[in-house]
């Protein structure tokens, strides 16, 4: 029995050596024609060489977009985000208590207290209250504001630079007469001719007013892109104008826009801060500029004024951050000069 057993596993043995000479038989012939045959590629090789190169081209990426101020900046964006999703949670003080209309029952601009830790603004509203729903104001209106500007500024300078010619000069020349309008006067106009003042209308008239400059990034993106070969062969292989366009071109092209997407957003907060500073904002929403208007002539309760002007700070220092980061990571130009 044991001299069967013997047998047995020698057997084994030599079939695994038999199979590893075996698998170095193929991969020494793999190996003689890579050396000795030029150009020659063996598709196993090649699909791990790609795989590798996938996976460190990952890697390298998110090394470029981990740094100590990008990383900031994400943390800064999410402590303002958590402030606008939970602000029904954070503060017992609902919408109406806190804006024109509403019955707050409070003493205006006192110090801060253990009922008011921040104290009051105007009409006696809980300041650290109008602050978190100050957030929820600021990214609704940063975001909504850029989404109308990018989404027009893609379509706009996508069929500009692919057309050409005639349309190309139509479009851009009417992208520049509204470049030249002075936009912070023509919002505070529209502002003003409305019955209500509305932040639905301000976000829509920055976000139309954006497009133009959203256009000219996404034409010179897209005009690099056409030149391209597979563009060439897309044609060649009777694909259609709209998805060569929206599918070839848009997806090698839109990196710029993601890129300015996110500092874009923290200057539209900043924007809108400025014209609810000047008295022109939304009576029935909280915002940071309303706050500063409201105390800026009270030189006993800078505190009011100053605790919205800290939060707009953490706001747009947040987004440009994160959007200098994304610059950084997937700027080609960028890398080269690294």
């Amino acid at each position: 029995m044991q001299n069967e057993t013997l047998s047995s596993s020698k057997s084994n043995e030599d079939h695994i050596f038999s199979n590893k000479s075996k698998i170095t038989k193929e991969n020494v012939i793999r190996y003689l024609k890579i050396f000795l045959i030029p150009g020659w590629r063996d598709s196993e090789f090649s699909a791990r060489e790609h795989e590798i190169d996938k996976i460190q081209s990952k890697r390298k990426l998110f090394r470029r977009l981990i740094t100590p101020l990008t990383i900031t900046g994400i943390c800064l964006i999410l402590f303002i985000t958590f402030l606008a999703i939970y602000a029904p949670w954070l503060t017992p003080y609902t919408l109406d208590n806190i804006t024109d209309g509403g019955i707050s029952g409070g003493t205006p601009f006192i110090l801060p207290t253990i009922d008011h830790p921040l104290g009051t603004t105007r009409f006696g509203y809980d300041l650290l209250a109008r602050v978190i729903w100050g957030a929820r104001t600021a990214i609704i209106f940063g975001f909504i504001t850029i989404i109308i500007a990018a989404g027009g500024g893609i379509l706009l300078g996508t069929i500009s630079a692919f057309y050409g010619e005639r349309i190309d000069s139509i479009i851009m020349r009417i992208l520049d007469l509204v470049m030249v309008f002075p936009v912070l006067i023509i919002v505070i106009l529209l502002v003003q001719l409305a019955e209500q003042p509305s932040l639905l209308n301000t976000l829509v008239v920055f976000g139309l007013f954006a497009i133009p400059w959203y256009s000219r990034l996404m034409r010179a993106s897209v005009l690099q892109v056409k030149q391209e070969l597979f563009i060439e062969a897309a044609k060649t292989g009777g694909a259609d104008n709209f998805r060569i366009m929206f599918k070839h071109i848009l997806s090698n092209a839109i990196s710029p826009i993601i890129i300015s997407f996110f500092g874009g957003v923290g200057g539209a907060i900043l924007a809108f801060s400025g014209i609810a500073f000047l008295g022109f904002g939304d009576d029935l929403l909280p915002d940071w500029g309303t706050d500063i208007n409201y105390a800026r002539a009270r030189i006993s309760a800078i505190h009011a004024a100053i605790w919205p002007g800290i939060f707009i700070l953490i706001a747009v220092l947040g987004f440009m951050l994160l959007g200098d980061g994304l610059r950084d990571a997937l700027d080609p130009k960028l890398q080269k000069k690294k």
